[in-house]
């Protein structure tokens, strides 16, 4: 029998036990033990990599300078169809083929003295205005390339604000002229040009509300766009429905029939003797049928899709300033803040 209690020899082989590993294995295992409790799962989501595509968006947004998680994906939508818009409608900047990219029926008016100069003067000014704003709200180039910001900006208002200057006087005969269309023209004016010249008041009273005035001012101008957006699928639908009409001028009809045969069988009246410019008929507003037809369906759903247009601009440049507010910064000397501590 040993002469040793049993709790000793327990003792003993415990402590040969534990002395068998060496010194820094245990600490490693020790360390290693109380990370893992702290913080379960640390190694597993550490080795675990972002996808690419996140990754580079992420890198673009910082290169651009901006701090919002969707600014990025809202300068490319929104500003990525501004400017393939301006691009599609640059083609119109050839007098040759101006009058084949009009609606139908349009050249006859705007190819009159009195509205043929604005008409150019407001594509080539709308064009070059709409691709120069949208380097107006790139954050890289404001805070580290604030002259060129400043002459580019004075540049596109300038542009801007002719054009739709120029936009309002042919607005009298565009998409037929009608007072529906008119009046949302007219309406898109004023608040383009008001927008304008409250940013150029703010420029360097309130960079805050200059910003928010541009964005306001280049939302407005883009409404455009979305009228042509939603005027295909309205026309479209006037055609099913089959009950639209929209009035024109014998003359207009008969500038856009020529065939003498056709304007005798659909429009009698235009042939009555009487003088075509103090005629007026109903043409059926059909995207099925003549020219004359489509552009009748395109003036009828024109004033309508401008309107629609502008309400939906306005409640999206809202929204979108209410949420990115916290990015909006004064600059005051060389530096941007987020307030102005200048003021109590």
């Amino acid at each position: 029998m040993s002469s040793h209690p049993p709790s000793a020899s327990m003792t003993i082989t415990l402590s040969t036990a534990e002395d068998s590993y060496p010194p820094y294995m245990v600490e490693e295992d020790t360390e290693k033990a109380r990370a893992e409790s702290v913080t379960p799962g640390l190694d597993k989501h550490s080795k675990r990599r972002q996808p690419r595509v996140l990754t580079f968006y992420r890198s673009m947004s910082w290169m651009l300078g901006f701090r919002d998680k969707y600014s990025l994906f809202n300068c490319f939508v929104w500003g990525g169809a501004l400017f393939g818009f301006c691009l599609a409608r640059a083609m119109a900047m050839n007098p040759g083929r101006t009058p084949h990219l009009l609606v139908p029926g349009e050249w006859f008016w705007l190819s009159q003295s009195i509205y043929k100069p604005n008409l150019f003067i407001h594509i080539y000014l709308a064009t070059f205005g709409g691709i120069g704003a949208l380097f107006q709200f790139l954050p890289v180039i404001r805070r580290r390339k604030v002259i060129l910001h400043r002459i580019n900006g004075y540049a596109v208002l300038f542009c801007l604000i002719v054009a739709v200057a120029c936009g309002s006087v042919i607005a009298r005969r565009s998409f037929g002229g009608e007072a529906n269309s008119q009046s949302s023209y007219y309406v898109q004016a004023i608040m383009i040009i008001y927008a304008a010249l409250m940013g150029i008041y703010n420029v360097k009273k309130d960079t805050r509300r200059h910003r928010k005035w541009m964005l306001r001012m280049v939302t407005y101008f883009a409404s455009v766009l979305t009228a042509r957006l939603i005027a295909l699928p309205a026309r479209a639908i006037m055609t099913v429905i089959g009950t639209y009409y929209t009035v024109w001028r014998c003359d207009e009809v008969i500038n856009l029939l020529r065939a003498p045969e056709t304007i005798q069988g659909s429009f009698p009246q235009c042939t009555s003797g009487i003088n075509p410019a103090d005629v007026y008929v109903a043409v059926h507003a059909s995207t099925r049928d003549l020219p004359l037809h489509v552009a009748s369906a395109a003036r009828a759903a024109q004033g309508m899709a401008l309107w629609i247009a502008i309400v939906i601009h306005i409640i999206g440049v809202e929204f979108y300033i209410f949420q990115t507010d916290a990015a909006n910064q004064v600059r005051l000397n060389f530096a941007l803040e987020p307030r102005d501590f200048t003021q109590n």
